[in-house]
């Protein structure tokens, strides 16, 4: 039976066991990424929630798993194999592991990704969150199919017979991508108020958002093109290395750009007089006023004018009176 797919190019040394071997260092190299940005994640935020800290130790997991798996496939086919021409054309049991793998790397992902749509849904009242748990959902059952008609082939010339599988699930995957990022970047638009440190951490979870859908996307297309384009190399299976490595990378590099806009964000210094505002609102303890001599402070935060009530006026006072040396006297005359 002739293939279902033409090649535009033969396959050489380049295209297969290059293009698979490239995929595997490629690879590596972004799983040392995701190793640091897991490192960094539980040392910036040891107090997040056991179920968000849970699912990422367990995509660090898959995703080491997933090269593993990368790298014996690759050694079997280079270094077991070597001189094996027609071994090549046999679909290694890694091969299919990792496709599975992949598959519940991405369902992950974009099940954390809807999870925060659906908060975000359900704050703003909108059907968004409903229509991506769907997605998601129906991703993930043609995810597991693909999964299950590749453990079902043996070389790769029969891949051509799962074709419209493979399309479909890189093409429903991108799809996702798109719908998830969109979703989220409207909803954190639509949550933007008057708060310039509030709105600049929605602007840089947006601009984390959007560049992870569009890398995933970008990566996920170019696999299914070129196993399209040129089904009988290896090009499409070095993107495929490389895939789960971009979601796991991106997901963890949103979640630790809260201490990135901390880091970077500054904000304009503010001259504040205590003694102006403890005349509006004065502080006294239970046996009578304070004595207070005049005390300016120079502190770094937001305008005064977003404090909305006298009581947050008068914790402030008392905070930076704390941290003040100790000048004041009582009844007695004895330093307070």
């Amino acid at each position: 039976m002739a293939p279902l797919l033409t090649s535009l190019v033969d396959p050489t040394l380049d295209n297969t066991i290059g293009a698979a071997y490239l995929g595997v260092v490629g690879a590596g190299f972004l799983f040392g990424i995701t190793t640091l940005q897991l490192y960094r994640y539980f040392s910036s935020y040891p107090q997040d929630p056991l179920f968000q800290k849970t699912a990422v130790v367990t995509l660090w997991i898959l995703d080491a798993f997933h090269l593993f798996l990368t790298i014996h496939s690759v050694y079997r086919y280079v270094i077991t194999g070597l001189g094996n021409l027609p071994g090549l054309q046999v679909v290694q049991l890694s091969i299919q592991l990792q496709v599975l793998i992949n598959v519940l790397v991405i369902v992950i992902v974009h099940s954390l990704y809807a999870k925060r749509i659906w908060k975000l849904s359900g704050y703003h009242r909108g059907v968004l969150g409903y229509i991506s748990v769907s997605v998601v959902i129906a991703g993930f059952g043609i995810g597991l199919f693909l999964a299950y008609k590749v453990f079902t082939v043996k070389l790769f010339i029969e891949l051509d017979g799962i074709a419209w599988a493979i399309t479909a699930a890189l093409g429903t995957s991108t799809a996702i991508d798109f719908f998830i990022a969109a979703a989220m970047c409207w909803y954190l638009h639509k949550s933007r108020g008057a708060g310039a440190r509030l709105n600049s951490r929605i602007d840089l979870v947006m601009q984390y958002s959007l560049n992870s859908g569009l890398l995933t996307s970008a990566c996920s297309l170019t696999a299914m093109f070129t196993y399209l384009l040129m089904p009988n190399t290896f090009v499409f299976l070095g993107l495929e290395f490389m895939l789960t490595k971009f979601y796991v990378g991106s997901f963890l590099a949103m979640l630790n750009s809260r201490e990135k806009k901390k880091l970077q964000k500054s904000y304009p210094d503010e001259s504040i007089d205590l003694n102006s505002l403890m005349k509006k609102s004065p502080i006294t303890s239970s046996t009578g006023q304070w004595g207070l001599a005049p005390l300016t402070a120079h502190v770094s935060f937001p305008p005064v004018s977003t404090v909305s009530s006298n009581s947050e006026i008068r914790l402030l006072i008392a905070l930076l009176l704390l941290t003040q040396p100790s000048h004041t006297t009582n009844s007695k005359g004895s330093a307070v």
